[in-house]
C-alpha cells in the first residue's frame, strides 16, 4: 500500500488500448536518472538522457541525451561503479516524458514518509485563590516539548530536468556554473580523464561522445544523490504559555454585575536541522585528478565556501556507483542547515456583564468588552539557508534551495464586543404553541494594524413551540484577519507536479473545457501537448504574502431539534449551513494557478497569469505558489447529530448493569465550491473530503470501566472532480468503513488506564495508495494498538 508496490495512476502502457488517460498498477518508477548515476553526451536544461513512452514505441527506452550500449540501450553506472550497465526502462508510457512500470528506475515513492516518529512532553499547572467570596484569582501555566525526526526522505537531484549543468572551476577557482549562474541541482559536468572512472568506463564514454561529433573531454551524470543527501531532517519544538487573572462579581445599581480581567502570553519555538550538501564545495570535490604521487586528489586551486561543513579539507568525491564515496569526501560536502521559527501571542481582556431589565420571560442580559491582542513570527534561516552574500549585496544560496532570508513581522489589534440575550417566552407563561422564544445579539468592532478596521455581528433566535420540539436559526457577518504564517512565512524553493490544463490530459477538464481549450490554444500550445509537469515536480517558490487582506463571509444556519420528553436522554439536531466567503486567504499551488490562468474568460490578462511561466518549448519553468485572497467560497452543508444516554435498567436490564451512551454526527455537503478568475472549482465528493461522512460513538459506562465502539463512515466518492469519465479507471470509489475500540479504567481517583485498538477490522479501502494519509490515516496504517496510563495529583 506504500512505497513501490502501491498503486498509483500513470499514463497507459505503450501497445496498450484503454478507453482511460491514466489507469492504475503498483510499482511505477522515474527512468531520467539514477541512483548510481546515469551518463549523457549533453548537460542543457531539458536534454533528457532517455527517450520516455511519449516518443512512441520506436524511440521510447533509447538514449537520448544518454550514452549508449551498441543496440542504443542508455546505460548507467553499477553499483560499485566499477561498469557501464544496460538500463532496463520497465514498460514505457503513452505520453510521458519521464516515468515506466517496473524496471530499474527510481521508485520515488521509496522516499515518502506516512508518519514522522515523535516525542512529546506536556507540563500543566494550575492554581487559584479565592481573596474573599466576591474576587478570585485564578492562573494555568503549560509547558510543551518536543522532537520529530523523519527516517526516510527524498535526496538532492542533479539532472537535466531542472537546470544546466553544474560545471567544475576550470577556468578559474570562480568560474563554474554555480558561482556564474547559480546553477545547483543541474547534472554533473565531469571530466572524461576523472581517475575515479576505470579504462573500461573511460573508453566507452569518450567513443559515445566522438560518435556524436562532441568534444570527448566532458561528460554529464544525472542522479538522485541519495547517498549524500537522504532528505533527513530533525524538528524540535517548544511552546510556553501562561494564563492568569481575576474574576469576581459585585452589586450596584441593585443589580448583579460579574466581571473578568485576563491575559494570556504563548511563545512558540520550532528549530529544524538537516545535514545539507554545500554546492561550492561539491564542485570542489568532484574536479578529482591523479596526484604526482598516483593517489586521487581534488584540483589544485579551489576555495572552500565560507560555511563550515563537517570537514573543511577537500577530499575527492567519487559519484559513480551508490555510496561509493569516502567519508572524508562527505564529510567536506555536508554541513548541518539549521532554521528557527519563532511565533508570539499576548492576549490582553476585560469583560462585564448584567441586566439591563427583566421581562416575564426573565432578565435581559448583557455582556460588554474589550481585546487586545499581539502576534508576532521571526524566521531565522541560519547560514545555510540564508546563503552566500555577495559583493552586491545579494545572496547565493549553498544548496538546492533558493536564498531564504530573514523575515518575520507583526500586528496588534484592539477590540470591543458586546452581546445581547433577550428571553420572550418562557415555559413558566404557560402560552399555548410557545414553549420558549429569545432573541440574541451580539457584535464586534476590531482595529487590526495591518488590515484596518471593521465590525462583524451576529443575531439569532430560537422558539420551541413545545417541550419537544424546537427551531432555532442565526445570521452572522464574520471577518478573518490573515494569520501570522500567511502573511510573513519565508519564500522557499518547492517542487510540484500535477495536470497542466493545457497538456493532452488535462485539456478537455475544468468547469469550461471549451474556455480552457481556447486559451491554451492562444497560448500557443499544441492539443496534444506533453508536459513534463504531469511527470515530476517542477521547482518553484511557496511562503507568505505580505498584500493579504481580511477575508469576509456571511453564514446562516436553521435548525430543527427534537427532544422528546417521554423518551429521556435522547436529542436529535438537524441543521442547515451556509456559508459564504469573499476575498477567501487561500493556498493555491502551482495546479491551482495553471487552472485559474487558463479557465478565465480574461485570458491573458487575470492576475494569476503572471505567477509561472514557461519555457520556449511550453514546459512550466518556475511558479510562485502561495497565499492570495481569492474571489469567494460557498458551502452548503446539511448536519444531523443524535444523542441518546440512559441507565440500562431502563431498558429492563438489571439495576447496576451500567449505562449507555450514543452520540452521532452525520454531515452531507449540499454544495462546496471556489471560484476565482471567474470559474468555479468543486470541493467536495473527492476522496478527501466525500460528500457524505458519518461518525458513530457507543459508550458502555459501568463504575470505573467504560468501553467506546466508534464506526466511521465515509460515502461514495471520487477520485478527481470535473473531468471526463475517461480521465481515471476507476474514478468511482466505493464507500468506506472502519472502526476503533477503546477501553478505559479508572483503577484510582487519581490513576487511570486505557486500551485502544485503531482499526479493529484491519479495513482498507481498494488501491490505498491512492488515499490521502490525513483522512485515512488510521485505516492505511491498518490494526494499531495503543496503551496509555494516566496519573493526576
Amino acid at each position: 500500500m506504500f512505497g513501490a508496490n502501491a498503486a498509483a495512476y500513470h499514463r497507459p502502457a505503450l501497445g496498450e488500448t484503454s478507453p482511460y488517460t491514466y489507469v492504475l498498477a503498483p510499482d511505477l518508477r522515474f527512468i531520467q536518472a539514477s541512483l548510481t548515476g546515469m551518463p549523457s553526451l549533453t548537460g542543457a536544461y531539458g536534454d533528457f538522457p532517455v527517450y520516455g513512452g511519449a516518443y512512441g514505441a520506436t524511440w521510447a527506452g533509447l538514449a537520448a541525451s544518454g550514452i549508449a550500449n551498441a543496440n542504443g540501450i542508455p546505460l548507467t553506472f553499477s553499483q560499485n561503479g566499477q561498469s557501464l550497465v544496460p538500463l532496463n526502462a520497465g514498460i514505457l508510457l503513452k505520453g510521458d516524458t519521464a516515468q515506466a512500470v517496473g524496471g530499474d528506475g527510481i521508485s520515488l515513492r521509496n522516499y515518502t514518509q506516512i508518519v514522522t516518529p515523535n516525542d512529546k512532553l506536556n507540563l500543566t499547572l494550575l492554581g487559584h485563590y479565592d481573596f474573599d467570596p466576591h474576587i478570585h484569582a485564578r492562573w494555568q501555566g503549560w509547558y510543551a516539548r518536543g522532537s520529530a525526526e523523519n527516517q526516510v526522505g527524498q535526496g538532492t537531484w542533479s539532472s537535466t530536468l531542472f537546470n544546466d549543468a553544474l560545471t567544475a572551476n576550470n577556468a578559474g577557482p570562480y568560474s563554474s556554473s554555480y558561482y556564474q549562474y547559480g546553477v545547483t541541482t543541474g547534472a554533473y559536468a565531469l571530466s572524461t580523464s576523472n581517475p575515479f572512472l576505470t579504462s573500461a568506463e573511460q573508453s566507452t564514454i569518450k567513443q559515445a561522445l566522438a560518435e556524436n561529433g562532441l568534444p570527448t573531454d566532458t561528460f554529464y551524470l544525472n542522479r538522485l544523490n541519495q547517498d549524500l543527501d537522504q532528505g533527513l531532517f530533525r524538528t524540535t519544538s517548544q511552546m510556553f504559555r501562561f494564563q492568569g487573572g481575576l474574576n469576581g462579581d459585585f452589586r450596584a445599581f441593585s443589580r448583579q454585575f460579574n466581571w473578568k480581567l485576563q491575559g494570556e502570553y504563548t511563545r512558540n519555538t520550532n528549530a529544524t536541522t538537516a545535514p545539507s550538501l554545500v554546492i561550492p564545495n561539491l564542485v570542489n570535490a568532484l574536479n578529482a585528478v591523479t596526484a604526482a604521487d598516483g593517489t586521487i586528489e581534488c584540483a589544485p586551486g579551489y576555495q572552500n565556501a565560507p560555511i563550515a561543513t563537517r570537514s573543511a579539507v577537500c577530499a575527492p568525491l567519487n559519484p559513480f556507483g551508490y555510496n561509493q564515496m569516502t567519508p572524508a569526501a562527505r564529510d567536506y560536502v555536508t554541513t548541518e542547515s539549521r532554521s528557527t521559527n519563532r511565533n508570539t501571542q499576548r492576549d490582553l481582556q476585560a469583560e462585564i456583564s448584567s441586566t439591563v431589565a427583566s421581562l416575564p420571560a426573565g432578565a435581559i442580559r448583557w455582556d460588554l468588552g474589550y481585546e487586545h491582542r499581539r502576534e508576532a513570527y521571526h524566521f531565522d534561516p541560519g547560514a545555510y539557508l540564508l546563503g552566500w552574500k555577495q559583493g552586491d549585496g545579494s545572496y547565493l544560496p549553498y544548496g538546492n534551495s533558493a536564498s531564504i532570508p530573514y523575515t518575520g513581522g507583526a500586528y496588534h489589534t484592539h477590540e470591543g464586543f458586546g452581546e445581547l440575550d433577550i428571553p420572550l417566552i418562557s415555559p413558566a407563561m404557560h402560552l399555548p404553541g410557545a414553549y420558549h422564544l429569545s432573541l440574541t445579539a451580539n457584535g464586534r468592532v476590531t482595529y487590526n494594524s495591518i488590515t484596518g478596521t471593521y465590525w462583524t455581528y451576529m443575531t439569532g433566535a430560537a422558539w420551541w413551540p413545545t417541550r419537544d420540539i424546537g427551531l432555532s436559526g442565526n445570521y452572522a457577518v464574520s471577518v478573518r484577519n490573515p494569520a501570522i504564517g500567511e502573511l510573513y512565512s519565508p519564500q522557499s524553493s518547492t517542487y510540484q507536479n500535477g495536470v497542466d490544463p493545457c497538456s493532452d490530459t488535462g485539456l478537455a477538464s475544468g468547469p469550461n473545457p471549451a474556455l480552457r481549450a481556447a486559451n491554451c490554444a492562444r497560448a500557443g500550445l499544441p492539443q496534444n501537448f506533453v508536459s513534463n509537469f504531469n511527470s515530476y515536480g517542477v521547482e518553484g517558490t511557496a511562503g507568505g504574502n505580505r498584500n493579504l487582506s481580511n477575508e469576509r463571509s456571511k453564514s446562516y444556519t436553521g435548525s430543527l431539534e427534537f427532544r422528546p420528553h417521554f423518551i429521556r436522554g435522547f436529542d436529535v439536531k438537524a441543521s442547515f449551513v451556509d456559508v459564504r466567503v469573499s476575498d477567501a486567504i487561500t493556498y493555491l499551488s502551482a495546479n491551482d494557478l495553471l487552472n485559474a490562468c487558463y479557465d478565465t474568460g480574461i485570458y491573458p490578462n487575470n492576475r494569476f497569469c503572471s505567477t509561472f511561466t514557461r519555457d520556449s518549448s511550453g514546459q512550466i519553468s518556475s511558479f510562485r505558489s502561495g497565499y492570495y485572497n481569492i474571489a469567494s467560497y460557498e458551502t452548503q452543508a446539511l448536519q444531523t447529530t443524535i444523542e441518546y444516554n440512559t441507565p440500562l435498567s431502563r431498558l429492563g436490564l438489571p439495576e447496576g448493569s451500567g449505562a449507555i451512551d450514543l452520540r452521532g454526527n452525520y454531515v452531507h455537503y449540499v454544495k462546496s465550491t471556489r471560484n476565482y478568475a471567474g470559474s468555479t472549482y468543486l470541493l467536495s465528493g473527492d476522496i478527501a473530503a466525500p460528500n457524505d461522512n458519518f461518525t458513530l460513538n457507543t459508550t458502555w459506562i459501568r463504575g470505573p470501566f467504560n468501553a467506546q465502539w466508534q464506526t466511521i463512515w465515509y460515502g461514495p466518492s471520487l477520485v478527481a472532480l470535473q473531468v471526463p469519465t475517461t480521465r481515471f479507471e476507476g474514478n468511482k470509489r466505493p464507500a468506506f468503513a472502519y472502526f476503533n475500540l477503546s477501553l478505559d479504567y479508572a483503577v484510582t481517583e487519581h490513576f487511570s488506564t486505557s486500551f485502544v485498538v485503531n482499526n479493529i477490522t484491519d479495513a482498507l479501502p481498494r488501491d490505498a495508495g491512492i488515499y490521502s494519509v490525513g483522512r485515512y490515516y488510521e485505516a492505511l496504517i491498518g490494526r494499531a494498538f495503543q496503551m496509555r496510563i494516566g496519573a493526576h495529583f
